[in-house]
């Protein structure tokens, strides 16, 4: 009978193998072909703990070399799900708890919260996303001047600005990069140790995960790891790893076996050979958002302790997504059933849709589907007080909130029974009303959105992740008319500073208006030239960059001094120029005003 059991357990595993070449295999093959990505290696727990490993396509795009399935990945954010069971891990052991105020262990770190009295910042606002802190300036992640051993606390020692809590801590979920920096931090104040070495030891170790680090590893020179795989461009260039400045928050690589055992113990008990490693009440409520304000209005989902619920596909699972420097990734847990799927490409790709590949992987795990009947409401009259334009609630790139004003505003309308949100850029979402302000999509199992006020009488709209706020429509067009006016004015003294040179107009070069024309020349000169620099240079410190910097002073300077000279002049107001050179000076106020004029990339 016992060789019965064995026979009839390796003929169905033998069937359930053929059943993924032929069918799951062959998808992902095409699915990466269509998309047109370098490579990529997954891994697929279906059932009792039972794993797949598996690649296709290439290491190297450039010398074709196969990508195995034992190679090692980098995976970006998906690195916070790992930190974040470091810290329960550390919770379970007392080391801390998940309620201490951040500054219980980082006295000195510069936070400056409004709301400190009733709303300190937390362990767990970090872990959570709720922390009200914005997720990073350009050159924390577009900077190549960031070593393997920069001190994690270089990310707000030259702007301590970065530190300023923008909305009540605990209230909504906005991603920040900067505040899993700061678990960084803490990590190595309790441990006195690096956080690298801390984790490495005491979550990868115990846990088998022998092919993964926290540490830096490239794929050649001093930190060279021959397993690595080369990430890739959407050209599909090859491009080598660099060290980051938010490496708590990024900066980690494995294998698709190491994270089936990572998924596999994340849905555990929570035991590591008998004893108790990381409390099991603390792993069942990573991705449990119950807090915010959005969970409170009827959004059943949110960020929680290194990952987030994700609703699609007709069930709902715990997820974490990751990109890097040429490389993307996804972790997919089921916990209820088990069940887990974890992909990792060599490509960062702006065109590829990943999404696709989830879908594939959720139905064949066969997760059990929520077929609940969501009953479209009839919408009431004062929602339409909603109607209008929104902004993000927290800028994420500091300081670039005007930019937000401009380019991310997004415009609400009801149709009928229908709320219409359409982002300025991205895809338009209609959602159907289920009553006491919540909403819900076309595929999905429960509400989605909801339309709230807050303690400051501001109209919201929050998915769990991200909220935004209602904002004047007149405001962003005065912003954006703004921004046209200013920009067509430089070139307008641009082409026509440069008909005049070429027509030999000697006379137009000997008045101040000629000060507009060269410092419209020097910015749009030194943008075309910066539009050639590598984009991972943009947050150095290079010549390109201080050109940009200068020209947007005496872009700045000249307008005014020309304004002033015309205007104890009592020269024409209406012509051309003069109005011109009033646009481009209302243009630099406005940006120096918002933190964004002179443009300083490396800080």
């Amino acid at each position: 009978m016992h060789f019965k059991y064995i026979f009839i357990f390796f003929f169905l595993s033998s069937i359930s193998y053929s059943q993924y070449e032929s069918g799951l295999k062959k998808t992902i093959k095409n699915l990466l072909k269509q998309e047109k990505i370098v490579g990529a290696v997954w891994c697929i727990i279906s059932q009792n703990g039972n794993s797949t490993i598996d690649s296709y396509g290439y290491k190297n795009n450039q010398t074709r070399e196969i990508i195995s399935s034992n190679a090692k990945m980098n995976v970006g954010s998906v690195s916070k799900t790992v930190l974040a069971a470091g810290v329960l891990r550390m919770v379970t052991l007392g080391l801390l708890k998940l309620d201490d105020p951040v500054k219980k262990y980082l006295p000195s770190l510069p936070i400056e919260n409004q709301w400190d009295k009733t709303s300190k910042v937390t362990i767990r606002h970090l872990l959570d996303n709720t922390s009200g802190l914005t997720d990073a300036k350009l050159w924390h992640i577009f900077s190549t001047t960031a070593k393997a051993d920069t001190p994690l606390n270089k990310v707000y020692q030259d702007d301590v600005s970065v530190l300023k809590v923008q909305y009540k801590p605990g209230s909504i979920d906005s991603y920040s990069n900067l505040g899993y920096s700061i678990l960084g931090m803490v990590i190595e104040k309790i441990t006195k140790q690096p956080y690298e070495s801390y984790l490495d030891n005491t979550i990868l170790k115990p846990l088998g995960m022998t092919e993964s680090t926290f540490h830096f590893i490239s794929q050649s020179g001093k930190f060279a790891d021959e397993k690595l795989a080369f990430g890739h461009f959407d050209n599909g260039n090859p491009v080598a790893s660099i060290p980051m400045y938010l490496r708590a928050a990024g900066q980690f690589t494995t294998t698709a076996n190491d994270m089936a055992k990572f998924m596999w113990f994340m849905m555990s008990d929570g035991l590591v050979n008998g004893k108790t490693f990381i409390d099991k009440n603390l792993l069942s409520k990573v991705g449990i958002q119950k807090s915010t304000d959005a969970y409170k209005k009827g959004v059943p989902y949110g960020y929680a302790l290194g990952a987030y619920q994700r609703d699609r596909y007709g069930a709902v699972g715990v997820a974490k997504n990751g990109n890097t420097l040429g490389f993307s990734a996804m972790l997919y847990m089921f916990p209820e059933s088990k069940k887990a799927f974890f992909i990792a490409y060599n490509m960062d790709s702006e065109t590829a849709d990943y999404d696709l590949f989830n879908n594939e992987f959720t139905n064949y795990l066969g997760v059990n589907k929520i077929n609940k009947n969501l009953k479209k409401q009839k919408i009431e009259n004062s929602l339409t007080e909603w109607n209008g334009y929104y902004i993000p609630i927290i800028t994420v790139v500091k300081p670039f909130k005007l930019i937000d004003w401009v380019f991310s505003n997004t415009k609400v309308t009801f149709l009928g029974n229908d709320l219409v949100i359409k982002p300025f850029q991205g895809k338009n979402k209609t959602l159907f009303y289920l009553g006491n302000n919540t909403f819900s999509m076309k595929g999905r199992t429960n509400v989605t959105h909801t339309l709230y006020k807050d303690q400051n009488g501001d109209l919201l709209i929050s998915d769990g992740i991200r909220t935004i706020k209602k904002v004047s429509g007149i405001k962003i067009l005065s912003i954006a008319f703004s921004f046209l006016i200013g920009i067509l004015s430089i070139f307008y003294f641009f082409v026509y500073g440069l008909i005049r040179f070429f027509k030999i107009k000697v006379s137009y070069f000997k008045g101040t208006y000629s000060l507009m024309f060269a410092a419209s020349l020097f910015l749009l000169v030194s943008i075309f030239l910066f539009s050639f620099q590598p984009f991972m240079e943009m947050g150095n410190l290079t010549f390109i960059n201080i050109l940009l910097f200068a020209s947007s002073i005496l872009l700045s300077i000249a307008s005014i001094y020309v304004l002033i000279h015309k205007l104890i002049g009592k020269e024409n107001f209406m012509s051309f120029d003069f109005l011109a050179t009033f646009s481009i000076a209302q243009f630099s106020i406005l940006l120096i005003i918002n933190g964004v004029f002179p443009v300083i990339m490396w800080r």
